[in-house]
């Protein structure tokens, strides 16, 4: 089979039987190097990809990622900002009717939130697990589904009665008004896992209006679902229409996205820095071999082979050890993924009952292998230059 005389050089200069053991060592090691800073880069960003994921699954959907409404909390159906609807991100848009209240019960105080819901909109609560339930929630009576943790906390169960006091929103309407209070009988229960579990009330959307005073065309504002809330760009939602309240997820999960991107950036870091020792070790391995190659690049040249098919046997040659270090990471990395059982108990060594979430996106790793390989490749321009500049009739004229 034909090959290119730089490709078959380069490959000879890779490995073969006749290399000294130091060569042989360095080339092992060149590869090792970049195995494993691929192979900790690739689990490393599966997991954080894995967290990510739990986070946008398990907390944002249950919580709107933006909500609309103005400084009274209080207003008209009909004056729903339209310009919303030409944002492509934009997953689903319901009204709503929600107030933070005073819990009593006969032991305790707590607060929560009430949430007025439509017993007909089953899909935004297909969450929640309420459907044997949720038909409970009738305009008739003052019913309300409370989540498990909530419950623990006021220790009550089903048909038990609790409390429910709405506070003012000003001091002069406190001063002049009665507090809002309503017994409501607990029908049902809700788990999610979720911290909602430990603070929502939801009840029948008519009794909300009632017990919030509210005119029967009046809601609290709007909620709006993204395809993707990390891509949420809260300015430009603020502009379409100025007379209203904008609200994201970012405020009331701040701490935590904050903290997800502060990983991202350490991840980053940290794949530079891999990316620096292995090109490091590439520089190393391949000045050695030119050092070692100088004679041979010297009758290359004197024997008429031009410069730049010398410059491409090294490429080859760091090329080749770039490719089968991140064909070795990439291999080790999908078998430490999908052995999840195995990375739990590493982890577990230094981390109690920690259980890792993992999401392999394959253009992530596309991606890291592409730039490994660029970046190693350029880390080869300093021998090849070394390379090329010598003058061969001095060097043979020495031997």
């Amino acid at each position: 089979m034909y090959k290119p005389i730089y490709i078959f050089i380069g490959l000879r200069y890779l490995w073969n039987p006749h290399l000294p053991n130091f060569k042989k060592i360095i080339t092992i090691l060149s590869i090792l190097g970049i195995s494993i800073g691929i192979s900790s880069t690739i689990v490393t960003i599966s997991i954080i990809n894995g967290f990510q994921n739990k986070f946008k699954n398990e907390i944002l959907s249950f919580i709107p990622h933006i909500i609309i409404t103005n400084k009274n909390r209080n207003v008209n159906k009909l004056d729903f900002p339209k310009e919303i609807l030409k944002l492509k991100n934009v997953k689903k848009i319901t009204n709503f009717i929600s107030k933070k209240v005073i819990i009593e019960d006969k032991k305790e105080i707590n607060i929560g939130e009430i949430i007025g819901i439509k017993t007909k909109n089953k899909k935004i609560l297909e969450n929640y697990n309420i459907k044997n339930v949720l038909y409970t929630l009738n305009s008739r009576e003052y019913h309300a589904i409370i989540g498990k943790e909530l419950a623990k906390k006021l220790h009550v169960n089903i048909n038990d009665k609790i409390k429910l006091i709405v506070l003012p929103t000003s001091k002069k309407k406190f001063l002049k008004n009665r507090l809002n209070i309503q017994l409501f009988k607990i029908t049902g229960v809700f788990s999610t896992n979720n911290e909602i579990d430990e603070y929502q009330i939801l009840i029948n959307e008519k009794n909300a209006l009632n017990f919030l005073n509210y005119d029967q065309s009046s809601v609290t504002g709007w909620r709006i679902w993204l395809k993707d809330p990390f891509t949420l760009d809260i300015q430009k939602i603020k502009k379409l229409n100025k007379n209203f309240i904008v609200l994201d997820w970012k405020m009331k999960k701040g701490e935590l996205f904050k903290a997800m991107q502060i990983e991202n950036y350490i991840m980053l870091f940290f794949f530079i820095l891999i990316l620096l020792v292995a090109g490091f070790n590439i520089v190393i391995s391949l000045t050695i071999h030119v050092l070692d190659k100088k004679n041979n690049i010297s009758v290359f040249q004197s024997q008429g082979l031009p410069r730049y098919k010398i410059m491409l046997i090294f490429i080859v040659l760091g090329s080749s050890i770039s490719i089968i270090g991140n064909l070795f990471g990439t291999i080790i990395s999908i078998i430490l993924i999908f052995q999840k059982d195995f990375l739990n108990f590493l982890i577990n060594i230094f981390f109690i009952d920690i259980k890792i979430p993992i999401k392999i996106i394959p253009i992530q790793i596309f991606i890291i292998n592409i730039t490994s390989i660029f970046l190693t490749i350029l880390s080869t321009l300093y021998p090849i230059w070394y390379a090329i500049k010598s003058m061969p009739s001095r060097i043979l004229s020495d031997e």
